[in-house]
C-alpha cells in the first residue's frame, strides 16, 4: 500500500497554537539570527542556488528527534528498483509528538519567515499534505538517482520550490557513500557534495536545472539506516508554461557509465517519469 495519501498531514489547531509562542525559533540552532548573512550564500551558490546548515535544530531537540526516529519500518512504502532503493513514511499523526512537532515548527508564520529571507522566494508557504515529504531512510544498498523533483503539487496545483532535507543519522562513515549530491544543469557532472552528519540540513530551491539524488549505493552495514526527514515549500505556479510541460512526477536520469549503454534501464527511467514502475516493468528489466 502506497504511504503517500491525499489527506493533509498538518493540523491547525496545533499550527495556530505554535503561531502564537514567541519562542518557536528557539528549536532551531542559532543560524536563525543571522539569515541576511546567509542569504546571499544561498543565492550565489553553484550548481543552483542552496546552502547547507549545521546545528540546524537546537542541540537537544535535534536528540530527541534522533530517540524518536522509528526503526521498524514494515509499514513503510518501499521503492526497491534500479532507479530508487530507499523507504518513506508520511503518516507523522502515528508517529511521536517531538516528530510532529518538527514538521509543525517548519509551517509556523516565524519560520517561514526565515525561510523566505533565506531564500528569496517571498511567497512560499508550506505543503499541508507532506506530498513527497515526510522520513525517508536508505538502507544497504540505497540509492537515489539524479533527478529533477515533480514540479506541479498533484492535489494543490502549487508549484514546489524549496526543499529541506535534515540528516537524523549519528555516526555516519563517509566510506558508506550516501552523500547527497547537485550536479550541474547538463546532469553531466557533479558539482556539490554533502556528506551525512547529524542535524545537518541542506537546503535548495528546485526548478529546471537542480539535479540531486545520491547515485552511487549505498555500502553501510546492515543495520545502519541513512535516515532523513525532507520537507518541501510551495508557492503559485508559474503560469507561463502549457499544462503538459509542467513536470508531474521527478524526471530521472542515468549518470553511470555502465547504465548509459543500458536500454531497459533507460526505458525504466522514461517509465518513473511518469508513473511508479510495477512488478511487471521490473520483470522485464530482470531486476530482483
Amino acid at each position: 500500500m502506497d504511504k503517500y495519501s491525499n489527506e493533509k498531514k498538518i493540523d491547525n489547531n496545533r499550527l495556530n497554537s505554535l503561531n502564537k509562542d514567541k519562542n518557536v525559533l528557539s528549536y532551531f540552532g542559532e543560524w536563525t539570527q543571522k539569515v541576511d548573512e546567509l542569504s546571499p550564500s544561498f543565492s550565489n551558490a553553484l550548481p543552483f542556488e542552496h546552502i547547507i546548515i549545521d546545528h540546524f535544530l537546537e542541540a537537544s531537540f535535534a536528540d530527541l528527534l534522533h530517540d524518536s526516529y522509528p526503526t521498524n519500518y514494515d509499514n513503510w512504502y518501499k521503492y526497491e528498483n534500479p532507479i530508487e532503493m530507499k523507504y518513506t513514511f508520511d503518516d507523522i499523526f502515528s508517529l511521536n509528538h517531538s516528530i510532529q512537532d518538527y514538521f509543525h515548527l517548519l509551517c509556523t508564520d516565524d519560520f517561514i519567515h526565515i525561510m523566505r529571507r533565506l531564500t528569496g522566494q517571498t511567497d512560499i508557504t508550506f505543503d499541508e499534505y507532506l506530498h513527497g515529504a515526510g522520513l525517508h531512510c536508505h538502507p544497504t544498498n540505497g540509492k537515489l538517482n539524479i533527478h529533477l523533483d515533480y514540479e506541479k503539487h498533484p492535489i494543490t496545483g502549487l508549484e514546489r520550490k524549496i526543499n529541506i532535507i535534515l540528516f537524523l543519522t549519528k555516526g555516519w562513515n563517509p566510506e558508506w557513500n550516501g552523500q547527497n549530491e547537485l550536479w550541474d544543469k547538463t546532469a553531466k557532472n557533479c558539482v556539490v557534495k554533502t556528506d551525512v552528519v547529524f542535524n545537518r540540513a541542506i537546503i535548495f530551491k528546485t526548478n529546471d536545472i537542480s539535479f540531486h539524488g545520491l547515485p552511487r549505493r549505498i555500502n553501510c552495514p546492515q543495520d545502519k539506516f541513512r535516515k532523513t526527514m525532507a520537507f518541501y515549500y510551495v508557492s503559485p505556479l508559474n503560469n507561463s508554461k502549457r499544462e503538459e510541460e509542467y513536470r508531474k512526477k521527478a524526471k530521472y536520469v542515468i549518470t553511470d557509465e555502465d547504465e548509459m549503454e543500458n536500454e531497459k534501464m533507460h526505458r525504466l527511467c522514461l517509465i518513473r517519469s511518469n508513473r511508479r514502475l510495477t512488478k511487471e516493468d521490473l520483470d522485464d528489466y530482470n531486476y530482483r
